[in-house]
């Protein structure tokens, strides 16, 4: 034997060998894929497993009237375009309700304005509220 026959045969083993290594990675049969892990506390559930943060100085009374006035609902996030301010509101059961303002979230509130971080919400007895994104409900001045 010459020494082209040997490299030619020596080339054609490296290929076959090359090709080998690339196409025994794409086998799905040999990979068994990790399961992802859940978390702990269902993100979508609604108020399990989270607090409620009420201004300390206000008294029950008040407390009540303010999750009445807006049946429990949260201010998650608020969207400020040229021509449209929504508020994004969130249900203890998990659904999310969005209202542009002028809009009525309940029977007894009517969204009047809508900021950065707060939303001003006027009751039944047109007294106005200011309604934080970390579930603060207090009177608003003006």
């Amino acid at each position: 034997m010459n020494i082209n026959s040997i490299l030619k045969i020596i080339t054609f083993l490296l290929t076959i060998l090359f090709f080998q290594l690339q196409f025994s990675s794409l086998k799905s049969d040999d990979t068994k894929l990790d399961e992802e892990e859940l978390p702990a506390i269902d993100p979508f559930a609604g108020n399990v497993g989270s607090t409620n943060n009420q201004v300390g100085t206000e008294s029950a009374g008040e407390t009540n009237q303010n999750n009445g006035l807006l049946n429990n609902m949260r201010l998650v996030g608020t969207i400020i375009g040229e021509n449209k301010k929504i508020a994004i509101f969130s249900s203890p059961d998990g659904g999310a309700f969005n209202y542009e303002e002028n809009d009525s979230i309940t029977d007894s509130a009517l969204l009047i304005e809508v900021f950065n971080e707060v939303v001003i919400v006027k009751d039944e007895s047109d007294n106005k509220f200011e309604v934080y994104m970390n579930n603060i409900i207090k009177p608003s001045d003006g």
